[in-house]
């Protein structure tokens, strides 16, 4: 007979100081390119970071607009290849974290923070939402307002 016994170990939780430390240590929005990045992926990346609010653009024509020669696939390997990450999940990522910080400082209906990032339906962003953040956007806003309230 095996008398082996089972600790458990107490969950460590990390209280962060605002929302942005959290959508950042969550997102890993300071993605570090290799030091050796291609600048069409940077100048790709920068687009992506100046237009997460909703903009869900084609990579052909984010291409075509900020005057890149490459084709779409070449273009999604140079991206991956530079920062770990597929260009769609960087670009949906940083519209979530957009949308997590609208929740945060604004009283905006979930709905329409929804359509504002370009999602159609509020069940698919809340999926998406959830399962990024491991939070319903309607916790993630019930949960820093009473942070912010607390403060």
């Amino acid at each position: 007979m095996d008398t082996r016994s089972i600790t458990y170990k107490r969950p460590v939780v990390l209280l962060l100081d605002n929302s942005d430390a959290f959508v950042r240590r969550v997102i890993r929005e300071e993605c570090n390119p290799s030091t050796n990045a291609d600048w069409r992926a940077e100048k790709l990346k920068d687009f992506i970071d100046s237009h997460s609010d909703g903009d869900r653009l084609s990579i052909e024509e984010v291409c075509k607009e900020i005057g890149l020669p490459t084709s779409v696939r070449q273009t999604r390997r140079l991206f991956k290849t530079s920062t770990g990450i597929s260009v769609r999940k960087y670009a949906k990522n940083k519209r979530l974290a957009f949308a997590a910080r609208q929740l945060q400082a604004t009283r905006a209906p979930i709905k329409v923070i929804a359509l504002e990032i370009g999602y159609r339906r509020t069940a698919e962003f809340t999926r998406s939402f959830k399962e990024l953040f491991r939070l319903s956007p309607l916790e993630f806003r019930r949960i820093w307002s009473r942070r912010e309230s607390a403060a």
